[in-house]
């Protein structure tokens, strides 16, 4: 059993979900949050396509996996060509990524709900 958890491909899997938790997280961060709202405009003012990167997360998470498989080479299969097992990889971290994102984007969206009707409410409170 121990061999399978020190397997170079569990070391693979493991690198890929991480890196698709961290590029999830990246991707929403950087499409969705007031921090990164510059740097959405001068996006768009770059071109429609890199504006609307930078207002997709799951658009802009493909790159940011494409960084973390460059950097890490994780390998989940081993094919004996690293191009294709890198490129495997990164698919599969796209996938997870997708996953991750669109978790982490239901909460987002709980949040900011609350956030709203608490505005709502503290406004209707002030006006009594």
């Amino acid at each position: 059993m121990t061999e399978i958890l020190t397997s170079p491909a569990a070391h693979g899997l493991w690198i890929c979900l991480v890196l698709a938790i961290a590029s999830a997280s990246v991707s929403i961060t950087l499409t969705q949050t007031e921090l990164f709202a510059p740097l959405r405009a001068a996006a768009n003012k770059v071109g429609h396509m890199i504006g609307h990167l930078f207002h997709c997360f799951y658009c802009i998470s493909h790159w940011v996996v494409i960084a973390g498989i460059a950097v890490y080479r994780p390998v989940i299969i081993s094919s004996g060509v690293p191009v294709i097992d890198w490129t495997v990889s990164a698919f599969f971290t796209i996938a997870l990524t997708a996953l991750f994102c669109g978790m982490i984007f239901k909460v987002f969206l709980a949040a900011m709900s609350k956030k709203a009707t608490e505005h709502e409410l503290k406004k209707t409170l002030a006006q009594s």
